[in-house]
Protein backbone atom coordinates (compact mmCIF):
# COMPACT_ATOMS: atom_id res chain seq x y z
CA UNK A 1 0.00 0.00 0.00
CA UNK A 2 1.41 3.62 -1.03
CA UNK A 3 0.77 6.69 0.81
CA UNK A 4 -1.29 9.37 -1.16
CA UNK A 5 0.71 10.68 -3.98
CA UNK A 6 -0.03 14.31 -2.52
CA UNK A 7 1.21 13.28 1.45
CA UNK A 8 4.41 11.91 -0.80
CA UNK A 9 5.03 14.98 -3.00
CA UNK A 10 5.03 17.49 0.32
CA UNK A 11 7.09 14.88 2.28
CA UNK A 12 10.27 16.35 2.23
CA UNK A 13 13.63 15.80 4.49
CA UNK A 14 15.06 18.60 2.88
CA UNK A 15 14.81 21.47 4.83
CA UNK A 16 15.70 19.02 7.89
CA UNK A 17 19.18 18.68 6.52
CA UNK A 18 19.47 21.65 6.00
CA UNK A 19 18.78 23.10 9.72
CA UNK A 20 20.78 20.37 10.58
CA UNK A 21 23.71 22.17 8.34
CA UNK A 22 23.12 25.33 9.64
CA UNK A 23 23.42 24.22 13.20
CA UNK A 24 26.57 22.59 12.63
CA UNK A 25 28.19 25.59 11.54
CA UNK A 26 27.54 27.55 14.50
CA UNK A 27 29.96 25.64 15.83
CA UNK A 28 32.62 28.00 13.30
CA UNK A 29 30.13 30.73 13.40
CA UNK A 30 28.32 31.45 16.47
CA UNK A 31 24.27 32.81 15.65
CA UNK A 32 24.11 36.28 16.63
CA UNK A 33 21.50 37.41 18.92
CA UNK A 34 18.19 35.87 19.01
CA UNK A 35 19.47 34.21 15.87
CA UNK A 36 18.54 30.31 15.94
CA UNK A 37 17.64 27.14 14.27
CA UNK A 38 16.09 23.78 15.20
CA UNK A 39 16.37 20.85 12.70
CA UNK A 40 13.11 18.85 12.92
CA UNK A 41 11.71 16.23 11.27
CA UNK A 42 8.94 15.87 8.96
CA UNK A 43 5.70 14.65 10.14
CA UNK A 44 5.66 10.88 9.50
CA UNK A 45 2.07 10.20 10.51
CA UNK A 46 -0.52 10.38 7.47
CA UNK A 47 -4.38 9.53 7.12
CA UNK A 48 -3.87 6.66 4.70
CA UNK A 49 -6.29 4.78 2.28
CA UNK A 50 -7.80 2.18 4.89
CA UNK A 51 -5.91 -1.09 3.51
CA UNK A 52 -9.50 -3.50 4.39
CA UNK A 53 -11.96 -1.22 2.01
CA UNK A 54 -9.32 0.98 -0.58
CA UNK A 55 -10.99 3.99 1.38
CA UNK A 56 -14.60 3.11 0.39
CA UNK A 57 -15.32 2.82 4.27
CA UNK A 58 -17.58 -0.10 3.69
CA UNK A 59 -17.34 -3.67 2.06
CA UNK A 60 -19.18 -5.33 -0.39
CA UNK A 61 -19.56 -9.52 0.19
CA UNK A 62 -20.70 -11.64 -1.64
CA UNK A 63 -21.05 -14.86 -0.19
CA UNK A 64 -19.14 -17.64 -2.30
CA UNK A 65 -20.22 -21.51 -3.11
CA UNK A 66 -18.36 -23.84 -1.29
CA UNK A 67 -21.27 -26.49 -1.37
CA UNK A 68 -24.18 -24.54 0.43
CA UNK A 69 -25.30 -23.13 -2.60
CA UNK A 70 -25.87 -26.18 -4.66
CA UNK A 71 -29.17 -26.06 -5.95
CA UNK A 72 -30.15 -22.26 -5.05
CA UNK A 73 -31.60 -20.61 -7.75
CA UNK A 74 -30.25 -17.12 -8.51
CA UNK A 75 -26.50 -15.41 -7.62
CA UNK A 76 -26.34 -14.72 -3.91
CA UNK A 77 -27.19 -11.98 -2.06
CA UNK A 78 -24.57 -9.46 -1.53
CA UNK A 79 -23.97 -7.77 2.03
CA UNK A 80 -22.65 -4.10 2.64
CA UNK A 81 -21.24 -3.72 5.93
CA UNK A 82 -19.07 -1.15 7.67
CA UNK A 83 -15.20 -1.83 7.47
CA UNK A 84 -14.23 -3.82 10.39
CA UNK A 85 -10.29 -1.68 10.05
CA UNK A 86 -10.82 1.68 9.43
CA UNK A 87 -14.81 1.30 11.27
CA UNK A 88 -16.15 3.31 8.14
CA UNK A 89 -13.92 6.15 7.94
CA UNK A 90 -12.04 4.64 4.73
CA UNK A 91 -8.66 5.73 6.64
CA UNK A 92 -6.07 4.55 9.02
CA UNK A 93 -3.84 6.99 11.09
CA UNK A 94 -0.22 5.21 10.62
CA UNK A 95 3.14 6.08 9.56
CA UNK A 96 4.53 6.48 5.98
CA UNK A 97 5.25 3.50 4.18
CA UNK A 98 8.13 2.54 5.52
CA UNK A 99 9.65 1.51 1.94
CA UNK A 100 8.39 4.85 0.02
CA UNK A 101 10.09 6.87 2.96
CA UNK A 102 13.34 5.19 2.47
CA UNK A 103 13.33 6.60 -0.98
CA UNK A 104 12.24 10.07 0.11
CA UNK A 105 14.92 10.32 2.32
CA UNK A 106 18.09 9.16 -0.73
CA UNK A 107 16.37 11.58 -2.99
CA UNK A 108 16.61 14.42 -0.53
CA UNK A 109 20.03 13.21 0.85
CA UNK A 110 20.94 13.78 -3.02
CA UNK A 111 19.59 16.66 -3.57
CA UNK A 112 20.58 18.24 -0.35
CA UNK A 113 24.47 17.35 -1.14
CA UNK A 114 23.94 18.32 -4.86
CA UNK A 115 23.14 21.87 -3.65
CA UNK A 116 25.98 22.56 -1.29
CA UNK A 117 28.69 21.20 -3.57
CA UNK A 118 27.03 23.52 -6.25
CA UNK A 119 27.84 26.47 -4.15
CA UNK A 120 31.50 24.68 -3.10
CA UNK A 121 31.30 24.02 -0.07
CA UNK A 122 33.30 21.47 1.49
CA UNK A 123 31.89 18.28 3.04
CA UNK A 124 32.64 17.60 6.89
CA UNK A 125 31.25 14.41 7.78
CA UNK A 126 27.52 14.79 6.94
CA UNK A 127 27.91 18.74 7.16
CA UNK A 128 28.80 20.71 4.60
CA UNK A 129 31.06 24.15 5.51
CA UNK A 130 31.98 27.08 2.98
CA UNK A 131 35.44 26.85 1.15
CA UNK A 132 36.49 30.21 2.43
CA UNK A 133 36.46 28.60 6.00
CA UNK A 134 37.30 24.89 5.54
CA UNK A 135 40.41 26.24 4.77
CA UNK A 136 41.05 27.95 8.53
CA UNK A 137 39.56 24.76 10.29
CA UNK A 138 41.67 22.76 12.43
CA UNK A 139 41.36 19.06 13.11
CA UNK A 140 39.37 19.59 16.32
CA UNK A 141 36.89 22.13 14.87
CA UNK A 142 36.17 19.60 12.25
CA UNK A 143 35.33 16.98 14.49
CA UNK A 144 33.14 19.35 16.15
CA UNK A 145 31.54 20.59 12.84
CA UNK A 146 31.19 16.56 12.28
CA UNK A 147 29.38 15.75 15.75
CA UNK A 148 27.52 18.55 15.34
CA UNK A 149 25.69 17.64 12.40
CA UNK A 150 25.67 13.74 13.55
CA UNK A 151 25.50 10.20 11.34
CA UNK A 152 22.20 8.34 10.74
CA UNK A 153 21.24 5.89 12.59
CA UNK A 154 22.43 2.60 10.68
CA UNK A 155 18.69 1.03 11.58
CA UNK A 156 16.55 4.01 10.61
CA UNK A 157 18.75 6.39 8.26
CA UNK A 158 18.05 9.92 9.68
CA UNK A 159 13.91 8.69 10.00
CA UNK A 160 13.61 7.51 13.53
CA UNK A 161 11.23 4.65 12.42
CA UNK A 162 11.44 0.85 11.75
CA UNK A 163 9.26 -0.66 9.61
CA UNK A 164 7.17 -3.28 11.82
CA UNK A 165 8.45 -6.91 11.69
CA UNK A 166 5.64 -8.68 11.81
CA UNK A 167 3.26 -7.21 9.39
CA UNK A 168 6.41 -6.17 7.18
CA UNK A 169 5.43 -2.69 7.35
CA UNK A 170 1.62 -3.36 5.44
CA UNK A 171 0.12 -2.66 8.78
CA UNK A 172 -2.29 -5.79 8.20
CA UNK A 173 -1.58 -9.76 8.87
CA UNK A 174 -3.65 -12.84 8.11
CA UNK A 175 -6.73 -12.92 9.11
CA UNK A 176 -5.81 -15.70 11.83
CA UNK A 177 -8.94 -17.79 11.65
CA UNK A 178 -9.02 -20.95 11.33
CA UNK A 179 -11.72 -21.91 8.96
CA UNK A 180 -11.60 -18.25 7.41
CA UNK A 181 -11.24 -18.76 3.00
CA UNK A 182 -11.29 -15.31 1.91
CA UNK A 183 -12.86 -13.35 4.74
CA UNK A 184 -15.90 -16.10 4.74
CA UNK A 185 -15.96 -18.68 7.77
CA UNK A 186 -16.41 -22.46 6.19
CA UNK A 187 -17.75 -25.11 8.42
CA UNK A 188 -18.28 -28.70 7.38
CA UNK A 189 -20.26 -30.79 9.66
CA UNK A 190 -20.70 -34.86 8.54
CA UNK A 191 -23.82 -36.81 10.26
CA UNK A 192 -24.14 -40.34 10.02
CA UNK A 193 -27.34 -41.72 9.41
CA UNK A 194 -27.58 -45.95 10.50
CA UNK A 195 -30.68 -47.86 9.06
CA UNK A 196 -31.69 -51.16 10.28
CA UNK A 197 -33.25 -53.84 8.17
CA UNK A 198 -34.86 -57.23 9.32
CA UNK A 199 -33.73 -59.89 6.97
CA UNK A 200 -36.78 -61.80 7.84
CA UNK A 201 -37.26 -66.10 8.71
CA UNK A 202 -36.70 -68.50 6.27
CA UNK A 203 -37.56 -72.23 6.33
CA UNK A 204 -34.75 -74.96 5.40
CA UNK A 205 -34.70 -78.21 6.54
CA UNK A 206 -34.16 -78.60 10.25
CA UNK A 207 -36.38 -76.30 10.99
CA UNK A 208 -36.93 -72.32 10.67
CA UNK A 209 -33.56 -70.00 10.17
CA UNK A 210 -33.37 -66.33 10.93
CA UNK A 211 -32.66 -64.05 7.74
CA UNK A 212 -30.68 -61.91 10.49
CA UNK A 213 -30.87 -57.88 10.00
CA UNK A 214 -29.05 -55.80 8.07
CA UNK A 215 -27.01 -52.32 8.77
CA UNK A 216 -26.65 -49.51 6.26
CA UNK A 217 -25.04 -46.02 7.04
CA UNK A 218 -25.09 -42.97 4.32
CA UNK A 219 -23.32 -39.60 5.64
CA UNK A 220 -24.86 -36.23 5.22
CA UNK A 221 -22.52 -33.48 4.92
CA UNK A 222 -23.22 -30.12 5.61
CA UNK A 223 -21.35 -26.63 4.72
CA UNK A 224 -22.32 -23.74 6.59
CA UNK A 225 -20.96 -19.82 5.16
CA UNK A 226 -20.86 -16.93 7.14
CA UNK A 227 -18.59 -14.11 7.16
CA UNK A 228 -15.68 -14.70 9.34
CA UNK A 229 -16.08 -13.12 12.75
CA UNK A 230 -12.25 -12.56 12.95
CA UNK A 231 -11.61 -10.31 10.50
CA UNK A 232 -15.50 -9.40 9.32
CA UNK A 233 -15.05 -10.37 5.99
CA UNK A 234 -11.97 -8.13 5.14
CA UNK A 235 -9.69 -10.79 5.00
CA UNK A 236 -7.21 -9.56 6.91
CA UNK A 237 -7.14 -7.67 10.53
CA UNK A 238 -4.65 -4.46 12.00
CA UNK A 239 -1.25 -6.04 13.06
CA UNK A 240 -1.48 -6.70 16.68
CA UNK A 241 2.12 -5.52 17.55
CA UNK A 242 1.83 -2.01 15.32
CA UNK A 243 -1.62 -2.05 15.83
CA UNK A 244 -1.82 -0.79 12.34
CA UNK A 245 0.60 1.81 12.66
CA UNK A 246 3.14 -0.06 9.95
CA UNK A 247 6.00 1.27 12.22
CA UNK A 248 7.59 1.72 15.60
CA UNK A 249 10.08 4.47 16.48
CA UNK A 250 13.56 3.22 16.28
CA UNK A 251 14.86 1.18 19.40
CA UNK A 252 18.68 1.69 18.26
CA UNK A 253 18.28 5.75 18.30
CA UNK A 254 14.93 5.79 20.80
CA UNK A 255 13.06 7.89 17.48
CA UNK A 256 16.04 10.51 16.90
CA UNK A 257 17.12 8.94 13.33
CA UNK A 258 20.82 10.00 14.73
CA UNK A 259 23.54 7.26 15.44
CA UNK A 260 24.31 7.26 19.16
CA UNK A 261 27.15 6.88 20.87
CA UNK A 262 27.47 3.97 23.48
CA UNK A 263 26.85 4.74 26.93
CA UNK A 264 30.75 3.96 28.75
Amino acid sequence: MNILPAILAALSFLQYFNDKNTAANYVITPPKAGESVKAEKPDLVVRDKCPGCEGAGRLVLEEPNFGQANGRIGAAAKKKKECPICHGSGRIEAFCNPADLKLIVAQDRDEYQAEHQGKGDIQVGEAFVPNEKFKTLDDKTRKLVEEAFGHPCPACNWTGIEACKKCRGTGTVKCPGSDCKGGWQVVQTTVEHTKVKSGGNSIRSGGFRSGGTRRTSTKDTKVNVSVCPHCGGAKAILCPDCNGRRAHPCKKCNGLGTKQKKAK
